[in-house]
């Protein structure tokens, strides 16, 4: 009887073992909503092609309830296939170990010492852990490392950079592999090879084959091949937890751009969890600083798998980056030299075509810098078969090539200096049609050292103004852009003269001084400026120039303006209006109000930001919207601002706010009460707020709030007299009564009017 016992013990556990075991499934022809699902219900999404396939990995277990839910999905890759799959060590021709990569490392440094550098740019979470006296972590004493390429190894010279990145994601080691496959054939091509010849000689080349290394040894270790992640602790419990465990952060969800946002994780337990904040793995924090610190034009940061060259953004959806046809363009040309498994060849497209993701490598280094940065989904699997390493590697070569040779022909550059020193300086480079179209990117500017600038660009005619602070702006009007070469343009900005703005500023309404006014000179370093007793500022040493004001003051409204500032205009007088809050302390919506979506927006008392009424968004279902908003025409430039408060699901049911239908920024979860303040121009705009539900899955109170709106000086409803208000009047039978009623408009807008009447009849 206890051997009987004993048995089935025996058999329960392994068939626990046998249900928790890990495998990738696909789903056929998916739709979006299956994707989202999917990935709100906090499945691992492996790869997902839009109506042709969403791979998942899964346990046992998991797929055994999906089938009973009537999905038809099947297995495409076991845990015991990535094993077999997974041969390490490089004498064995398969994947690299951490040992393995810093000993070839070191070892092509050595042997090439003029052209060969090789970095520590950083530690990684467990060799932090252990600095700190924890032995848990003795395994994982691993450092970021960075290898350069270029002859003068050791000089920074005015040259174009390039960078080549693998294994962000633990699960995902050929990435590593195609990082030196093409930094081998780069050095072994060198001095032979007039073209790789050329470009380490003119480019700076630095390969991160290896982000993430504490993750990849899990992985290549065996103690869990599905792992995507670092280590760090998130639980607190000083040790490194395998399976479905809370530890790691995903490292390409941990940038600072739009960090937070779209496709990532607040929950631990989740594969994209973004880390608690913005930079917070250090592995990241290497990669920032060399993104932040050398001017590199473009790059690729490798992963696996789906077969695709995707360019930013990838954010959100439908986000569009300024540089868009020339980013596509060259994902074009890159793509089509990568042979698909299944025939054609890899898909080029925008990141959040195929699913959004903040927080990622490609958005901070196109938003943050400009560069023209590159994800290459490898593969058809996370680990393909260590026998096919080396095709993956040598299909995936031209393409890289095509990206470190893409700086040589239709590219606008030059060396930007002060006319008087000859020196260097940093300048915005600003062409018309591109830096004023899509999704905000940082200004473009020439780098600290050499004065030297980069604008990838298609073929074609260009405006481009040239501009510093404290120098005179140069624009050159159909600057030719062709795809048999650079086209150099170097610029000498000659400095502006010195001079110093003195104001008073005043209400509007009295004429009076006001006090304590900040004045504000923006997008320079001018500190700001505050006004005495008497309304007066006085701003010192500010050069000849074309700048924004902003005027500021508690109780009034913020105004914007632009002004020219030169030897003969240095005064300049403002006057402020009081700022009345839209707080909805009528119980009622003002008539400038509409309304759009499936159900309204109303005023409520509930938890009020000011006073004792806010407005909701209106009681909506799945994929519904409630929509408010107001056109007023502003009589100056300012900032609008506002409360708002949401409390809804995560990551996928949006308070937005729109300007001009523009959307400005959004905002899911529990978002407490807080002010949020917009810079907005002179005229006419149409402000709407849009509480947006996805196609299932409520959180909490499910709603948006928004109080205490201010606007910038506006034409509000115009002055009306009438005269008198109402009158009364008894009438006898048959009796006729002239009165007459006087409407005066004393505003300068258009007056619409209906009288009303109400008569009362006698019936005694």
């Amino acid at each position: 009887m206890k051997k009987l016992v004993l048995l089935f013990l025996a058999f329960s556990f392994t068939s626990i073992l046998i249900a928790q075991e890990k495998v990738i499934i696909r789903i056929e022809k998916p739709t979006k909503s299956d994707y989202s699902e999917f990935l709100k219900n906090g499945y691992d999404i492996a790869a997902y092609k839009p109506r042709e396939a969403l791979d998942l990995v899964v346990t046992i277990e998991d797929f055994e309830n999906l089938l009973d839910k009537g999905y038809e999905v099947k297995i495409i890759q076991t845990e015991q296939q990535l094993k077999e799959n997974l041969i390490v060590g490089k004498d064995l021709a398969g994947y690299r170990t951490y040992n393995d990569l810093l000993t070839d490392l070191q070892q092509i440094e050595a042997t090439n010492p003029g052209i060969c550098k090789l970095y520590d740019i950083g530690d990684s979470r467990g060799k932090e852990y252990l600095n700190g006296g924890n032995s848990n972590y003795i395994n994982y004493n691993h450092e970021i490392w960075a290898l350069k390429v270029s002859d003068n190894v050791n000089i920074e010279e005015d040259e174009p950079y390039v960078y080549y990145m693998g294994e962000h994601h633990a699960r995902e080691p050929i990435s590593l592999e195609v990082n030196m496959y093409i930094l081998n054939y780069l050095l072994s091509n060198y001095g032979t090879n007039p073209d790789v010849t050329d470009w380490i000689n003119n480019t700076q080349i630095w390969f991160m084959p290896l982000v993430n290394p504490n993750g990849h040894k899990i992985v290549t270790d065996e103690d869990d091949l599905w792992w995507r992640k670092n280590i760090r602790d998130n639980n607190e419990n000083g040790q490194l937890d395998f399976g479905s465990s809370p530890d790691g952060v995903d490292p390409n969800r941990n940038y600072g751009w739009h960090w937070g946002g779209t496709g990532s994780s607040g929950d631990v337990y989740s594969e994209t969890y973004r880390g608690p904040s913005a930079f917070s793995e250090p592995c990241i924090q290497a990669m920032k600083n060399m993104i932040d610190t050398y001017h590199f034009v473009t790059g690729i940061t490798y992963h696996s798998y789906s077969e695709l060259v995707l360019f930013p953004y990838g954010y959100d959806n439908g986000v569009t980056a300024p540089d868009h046809d020339a980013l596509e363009e060259l994902a074009i040309e890159m793509a089509v030299t990568i042979p698909a498994a299944g025939g054609g060849h890899y898909t080029p497209q925008e990141s959040w075509q195929l699913y959004p993701a903040s927080g990622t490598t490609d958005d901070y280094s196109y938003g943050e810098r400009g560069i023209f940065s590159y994800t290459i989904e490898l593969g058809t699997v996370f680990i393909p078969p260590a026998n096919e390493i080396l095709g993956i590697c040598q299909d995936n070569l031209q393409a890289a090539l095509i990206l470190l040779d893409r700086v040589n022909q239709s590219t606008l550059t030059g060396i930007i200096r002060d006319a008087s020193t000859n020196q260097p300086i940093v300048a915005e480079v600003y062409i018309d049609g591109i830096d004023n179209t899509g999704e905000y990117r940082e200004s473009y500017k020439s780098d600290v050292d050499f004065g030297r600038y980069y604008r990838l660009l298609i073929d074609g005619n260009y405006s481009v103004t040239y501009s510093a602070y404290g120098y005179i702006p140069q624009t050159f009007n159909s600057v030719n852009i062709n795809s048999s070469g650079q086209t150099i343009l170097d610029v000498y900005l000659a400095q502006a003269q010195t001079v110093t703005v003195t104001g008073t500023v005043t209400d509007f309404d009295t004429g009076l001084p006001i006090e304590n006014v900040t004045i504000e000179v923006l997008n320079t370093p001018l500190p700001p400026a505050t006004t005495n007793q008497d309304g007066e500022y006085t701003i010192e040493n500010i050069m000849e120039g074309t700048y924004t004001f902003r005027i500021y003051a508690t109780d009034y409204a913020t105004i914007m303006q632009q002004l020219s500032v030169s030897v003969s205009s240095t005064i300049f007088d403002f006057q402020l209006q009081e700022s009345f809050a839209w707080s909805f302390e009528s119980g009622t919506f003002e008539p400038e109000w509409s309304f759009g979506g499936v159900v309204p927006w109303f005023i409520t008392t509930e938890n009020p930001y000011d006073g004792a009424y806010c407005s909701q968004s209106g009681v909506i279902s799945h994929n519904q919207s409630s929509e408010m908003e107001v056109t007023i025409e502003l009589t100056s430039g300012g900032d609008i601002s506002f409360a708002r408060k949401v409390s809804s699901e995560s990551g996928w049911d949006f308070l937005q706010f729109y300007i001009d239908g523009i959307k400005q920024d959004e905002w899911a979860g529990e978002v407490a009460w807080g002010e949020i303040t917009y810079p907005v121009t002179i005229g006419e705009h149409t402000f709407k707020w849009v509480y947006d539900k996805d196609g299932n899955t409520s959180h909490g109170s499910d709603c948006g709030w928004i109080d205490y709106i201010i606007f910038p000086p506006y034409a509000g409803p115009p002055e009306i007299d009438i005269n008198p208000m109402n009158f009364e009047v008894t009438l006898n039978i048959d009796d006729i009564a002239t009165e007459q009623l006087a409407i005066s408009n004393l505003g300068d807008q258009g007056l619409n009017y209906n009288i009303s009447k109400q008569y009362i009849t006698n019936k005694s």
